[in-house]
């Protein structure tokens, strides 16, 4: 994995997909980290794909 995330594809990630490697970008583990946390904080389980839109967006 590549804890970048912007940009979300990465050298690196492209390098080692391109090898056969399975990868996760920067963007999926801060999405990943935020789910647990709001869990941890409210007890309800978010929209993930809402949650995805709102990073995107604010990362352009």
């Amino acid at each position: 994995y590549d804890l970048v995330y912007n940009p979300i594809e990465t050298r690196f990630l492209r390098a080692a997909r391109a090898a056969g490697c399975e990868t996760l970008s920067g963007l999926e583990m801060l999405i990943a980290q935020a789910v647990e946390q709001f869990k941890l904080w409210t007890g309800q389980y978010p929209n993930v794909e809402i949650m995805r839109a709102a990073a995107q967006r604010a990362l352009g």
